[in-house]
C-alpha cells in the first residue's frame, strides 16, 4: 500500500499537471494493494501482426503436456507451443502449426474462432466458421498433437467453444450475425448455442442446436427485463450469443448476448434456455462512474449526463460462500453490417461522441444518450443478475496515472485520447483464479493494452490489486498489443510452479506469459 507521504506527493504532481491544462482526474487514484503482483516472463510471437486484429485471439493451456494452444487468425491454424519451466516457449513452425482447413468434406473453411482443452478425454476442440456466413459451422476435435479425430456440425458462426468442467459436453456460442445487413434479400441467421454430448464417446457424439424461438412470443417481457432488442426483428434472429461461462457443476451455461446487453441462462441437460435478463445501464452522471468522453488530447475524467450500455463480450462465473456470481468485462459493441449501423453521433463538450441510435431499439428514452460499453468490469448475482459490484471509473483512472501520454490510446494508435469518444480502454475478456485462499479476477484491456487484477474474494467489496502492460508505446504496434483472450493456470498445473496468466494479443500476434507473486 502507498504511504500517506507518497499519496500526497502523487496528488500534488497530478494537480501540477492538471494546472497546465493536460490532465484532470475525478475520484481517487489507487496504487493497488500489492498483495499480489503480475510479472512478465516472456512473450510468444506468431510472426504476424495486424492493426485490425484477428491474429492471436484465443489461448488455452493443457496441463497434461504443458503446451499452449493458440488460434492463429492469419494462417487459420492452431499453434501448439511448449511452455518451459522458466516461462519461455518452444515452437517449431514445421510441426507445431496445425492446419485443419481440409478436415471437413464439402466445407468451405472460413475462420477458426476459438479453442478449448479437455484433459478428461484428452482432446482439443476448435470452433470453425463456414466462409458463407449463412451456413452452419463446426467443432473440430483433435488429439493433443493436433491429429484430426472428428468434426461435428454446429449452429451458424460458432464464435466460442467451451467444455463443461466434467468433460461430458462441449458447447459453442453460435453468433448468427447479419453480416450483409438488413436489406431485402439478405439473411439474418439465427443465433444459438450448440450442445455436443460426449458421454458415449467422441465417435458417438451428438449435437443439439438450441435457439431462442420460444422467446419470440415473449418480446414484451424481454423488453421489460431490459433486453435491448432491435425494432421489427424477432428475438430468435436478433439475439446473438457471444461467449459462454459454465457453472462448476456443469449444469448451467451463462451466455453473453452482447448487442442485446443481456445474459441468457441455459439448462445444459434439458437443452433449453431458462431465462434472459438485461443488464440495464450505467449512470455516468454519478461521480464514481466518471468518464472521459471527449477526444481533446487531455485527460478529463468527470461525471457526464450519459448512460453506459454494459454489453459484455467474454464472461466468467465463480462461487463465493455458496453463491454463484457472473463477471462481465463491459466492452460495448455497435452493429455495422452492410449499409446498416446503429451508431449515432452526439456532441458533448463540443466534441463528437459515439452513442446508440435510439430509434433502432425498443425500450429506450428518446432524450437520453447511451454510450457503448461501461469501461469497467461488473459482478452480478447469477440467479437474478442483480449488480453487486462495478469497478466504476477505475480503469480510466489507473491507466491515466500510469500512462498519461497514452491515456485511452487505441490498439493501433498510441496517441492520447484517441478512444475517449468511443469505448475508452474497452475491457474484452475476464478470467478468475484462486491464489492461496484468495479469488482474483483478471481483465484484459483491448485498446490501451494490459491486464487489470482485482481481489474478488468478497464480491460486494472487490478491490484493485495490480495492472501490468507490456506494450511498447514507442511504435504503433510493438510489444504485446490488444489482449483478446486470457487463460489462468493454477500453481499446481503451472510449469513454473507459480500461477500464470496467459494473454493472447490479437493485434501484435503475441501471447504474453505473466507469473503471479504473492506478498509474504
Amino acid at each position: 500500500m502507498k504511504t500517506k507521504a507518497w499519496t500526497f506527493l502523487a496528488a500534488s504532481l497530478l494537480y501540477l499537471v492538471s494546472s497546465i491544462g493536460t490532465t484532470v482526474f475525478a475520484g481517487n487514484i489507487n496504487g493497488g494493494n500489492k498483495e499480489m503482483t503480475l510479472k512478465h516472463l516472456s512473450s510468444y510471437a506468431t510472426g504476424f501482426s495486424n492493426p485490425d486484429g484477428g491474429v492471436a485471439e484465443i489461448v488455452k493451456f493443457n496441463s497434461d503436456n504443458k503446451k499452449m494452444y493458440i488460434v492463429n487468425g492469419v494462417t487459420k491454424t492452431v499453434d501448439i507451443v511448449k511452455l518451459n519451466s522458466d516461462g519461455t516457449t518452444a515452437f517449431d513452425v514445421a510441426t507445431d502449426r496445425i492446419d485443419v482447413s481440409k478436415t471437413i468434406p464439402g466445407f468451405t473453411f472460413g475462420d477458426i474462432t476459438s479453442v478449448d482443452v479437455n484433459t478428461k478425454k484428452k482432446i482439443i476442440a476448435l470452433a470453425v466458421q463456414e466462409a458463407d456466413y449463412t451456413k452452419p459451422g463446426a467443432v473440430v476435435i483433435l488429439d493433443y498433437n493436433g491429429k484430426f479425430i472428428k468434426y461435428i456440425a454446429t449452429g451458424v458462426q460458432p464464435d466460442m467453444v467451451a467444455f463443461t468442467p466434467d468433460g461430458n459436453y462441449v458447447l459453442t456460442a453460435d453468433e448468427g450475425e447479419p453480416r450483409l445487413g438488413y436489406e431485402p434479400g439478405t439473411v439474418d441467421p439465427r443465433g444459438s448455442v450448440t450442445i455436443i454430448d460426449l458421454q458415449k464417446g467422441i465417435e458417438k457424439a451428438t449435437a443439439a442446436i438450441v435457439g431462442f424461438e420460444r422467446f419470440d412470443a415473449k418480446r414484451e417481457q424481454l423488453i421489460s427485463d431490459k433486453v435491448l432488442l432491435k425494432k421489427d426483428v424477432a428475438p430468435a434472429l436478433d439475439l446473438e450469443p457471444e461467449y459462454i461461462a459454465i457453472s462448476a457443476d456443469s449444469k448451467k451455461a451463462y451466455i453473453s448476448l452482447q448487442e442485446a446487453n443481456s445474459i441468457a441462462v441455459l439448462d445444459i441437460q434439458n437443452k433449453n434456455f431458462i431465462t434472459i435478463k438485461g443488464l440495464g445501464f450505467k449512470d455516468h452522471s454519478i461521480e464514481k462512474n466518471a468518464i472521459d468522453l471527449v477526444k481533446d488530447k487531455k485527460i478529463d475524467i468527470k461525471s457526464q449526463n450519459v448512460y453506459g450500455i454494459y454489453m459484455p463480450d467474454g464472461i466468467a462465473i465463480y462461487e463465493s460462500k455458496g453463491k454463484a456470481y457472473v463477471l462481465t468485462p463491459n466492452e460495448g459493441d455497435g452493429r455495422e453490417w452492410g449499409s446498416y449501423s446503429n451508431i449515432a453521433t452526439a456532441v458533448i463538450d463540443g466534441q463528437k461522441v459515439d452513442v446508440l441510435k435510439n430509434s433502432e431499439h425498443e425500450g429506450l428514452a428518446a432524450d437520453k444518450n447511451y454510450t457503448f460499453g461501461a469501461r469497467s468490469f461488473s459482478i452480478w448475482q447469477s440467479d437474478t443478475m442483480k449488480l453487486v459490484f462495478d469497478s466504476g471509473s477505475d480503469f480510466e483512472t489507473i491507466t491515466a496515472e500510469k500512462y498519461p501520454k497514452h491515456f485511452n490510446a487505441s490498439n493501433k494508435d498510441t496517441s492520447i485520447d484517441s478512444r475517449s469518444g468511443k469505448k475508452g480502454p474497452e475491457p474484452e475478456d475476464i478470467k478468475v483464479g484462486i491464489i492461496g485462499n484468495q479469488m482474483y479476477a483478471f481483465i484484459g484491456l483491448e485498446r490501451i493494452g494490459g491486464v487489470m487484477a482485482y481481489n474478488i474474494t468478497d464480491p460486494t467489496n472487490a478491490y484493485y490489486v495490480d495492472y501490468i502492460n507490456t506494450r511498447d508505446f514507442s511504435d504503433k504496434i510493438a510489444g504485446d498489443v490488444s489482449p483478446e483472450g486470457l487463460c489462468f493456470v493454477t500453481a499446481a498445473k503451472s510449469p513454473t510452479g507459480k500461477p500464470l496468466l496467459l494473454a493472447a494479443n490479437e493485434v501484435s500476434g503475441t501471447v504474453a506469459i505473466f507469473e503471479m507473486h504473492q506478498a509474504r
